[in-house]
């Protein structure tokens, strides 16, 4: 490395691993039912209320299939980032353990069609009185406002909507549909379960628009069980939004194998960012990284994937850094783009402010990349084969990103132990956990009546 170069050389580190839930402990005894067979929930230990996921699930695995109604927001191929690909992915699995589902959802569609889901939206065609329901986006009595007024016209839609048949629970995703799922769940007096992908006091940095906050809020106090994408995002639900513990339930992202992912030989050794361009995000770290590194790897490029409102700042913050000529600003790019930019990337990175959970990562590694990331993600809390830096620590972020690139069988070895990690535990089990969750909130529901 060049005498003077703000490369430093990598700390030693070292940590726990993040362990998933234990089996959950029934109790089986003798009943009046169709089975002889029901489940009595054994009291909690101490040690499981302090597991750091919630108290862990004591109902069993096994059940009839139940017909779930999902409220969302996105579902591909239209979706803008890990919660269209979430809901992709956790329908198609549930729908393979037996399960059914209606998926509500403010656009009209397409939608990647998926055996066992049904989606209804807001516009639908539906023989009975009042005609059509606008699209989600009208603009209402309030032009200020349009956004506000077309999230409450989509939750109007839901609390009210009918002919759903059989419903056993109702599963709400993040913010948008809080309102409309809650009253839709007491209408039909069956238990909400809200998954929590991140918060406004995520998205905005500590400055959120407490009209967000309230829906947020909103969601978790009507849940009867409320899933949080980390342990990091479930103690934040705890403290902000004074959620009940004991309510609460970590079930992490996933991502699926995929055989497109063949390593190639590109000319230039490739770093690779990939996500939106928004300040939580941290891409400035990058760039600022990348002109730490440039002096000691002068043929490595720095790939920036994804669009957002920070572009603008990014483009001239390269720019004032020297290294116009390095970095590569691709704008948003399909998912096969996507995969062919990780077979070719010789390290992944994930500088974010804050990351709930950061499933571009995960997709890195699964693609046998060597990933450095923020220790804010929720990835780092499941993964003892990446590097982990602080968000803040531009020169840390830049000494790794040397390592790896100099050094190849770190890189090999990094980037395999990274893949198994990504995939020992996939979108089957993150269902069957969901499942868990599910039975868990029907149970208690029918205790309380």
């Amino acid at each position: 490395m060049p005498t003077g170069s703000s490369v430093r050389r990598p700390r030693t580190r070292g940590r726990g691993s993040g362990r998933g839930r234990g089996s959950p402990r029934v109790r089986r005894t003798r009943a009046a039912s169709r089975s002889g067979v029901t489940d009595e929930v054994v009291p909690p230990t101490r040690q499981e209320r302090a597991h750091p996921g919630g108290l862990r699930a004591r109902v069993p695995r096994t059940g009839p299939p139940l017909q779930v109604v999902m409220v969302g927001w996105e579902f591909p191929p239209s979706h803008t980032g890990g919660l269209g690909v979430h809901s992709y992915e956790i329908c198609r699995e549930l729908v393979r353990l037996g399960h059914r589902i209606r998926f509500l959802t403010p656009y009209p569609g397409p939608f990647t069609p998926v055996d066992g889901v049904t989606f209804r939206h807001p516009g639908e065609r539906r023989a009975g009185p009042g005609g059509p329901w606008p699209d989600a986006y009208w603009s209402g009595g309030g032009p200020e406002s349009p956004f506000a007024d077309s999230i409450d016209g989509y939750n109007a839609w839901v609390a009210q909507l009918a002919d759903l048949g059989r419903v056993d629970v109702v599963h709400v995703h993040d913010w948008f549909g809080t309102v409309g799922a809650a009253a839709l769940a007491r209408r039909l007096g069956r238990p909400l379960v809200m998954t929590v992908h991140s918060t406004e006091y995520d998205r905005s940095l500590g400055h959120p628009w407490e009209h967000i906050v309230g829906r947020e809020q909103a969601g978790i106090d009507a849940a009867s069980r409320v899933i949080a994408v980390s342990r990091h995002l479930r103690q934040q639900l705890i403290e902000r939004y004074h959620a009940e513990p004991g309510k609460v339930r970590v079930i992490y992202n996933a991502v699926r194998p995929s055989s497109r992912l063949e390593r190639i030989d590109p000319k230039k050794r490739i770093v690779l960012y990939v996500g939106r361009l928004a300040a939580m995000k941290g891409v400035d770290t990058f760039l600022r990284a990348a002109a730490r590194v440039g002096p000691a790897a002068p043929d490595a490029l720095f790939v920036i994937a994804g669009e957002g409102p920070e572009y603008p700042r990014l483009v001239q913050l390269a720019a004032s850094l020297g290294i116009g000529d390095r970095v590569m600003f691709l704008g948003k790019v399909s998912e096969e783009e996507r995969e062919i930019l990780l077979s070719g990337s010789s390290v992944f990175v994930l500088p974010s402010v804050v990351e709930p959970f950061g499933i571009a990562a995960l997709e890195a590694m699964a693609a046998g990349v060597p990933t450095i990331l923020s220790r804010t993600s929720g990835v780092a809390e499941i993964s003892r084969g990446t590097f982990p830096v602080d968000f803040w620590d531009v020169d840390e972020f830049a000494s790794r990103i040397f390592e790896l690139l100099e050094y190849p069988t770190l890189r090999r070895a990094m980037g395999e132990a990274g893949r198994w990690e990504a995939l020992r535990a996939g979108w089957p089990e993150r269902a069957r956990e969901t499942v868990d969750v599910y039975r868990e909130a029907i149970a208690a529901a029918r205790r309380a009546r």
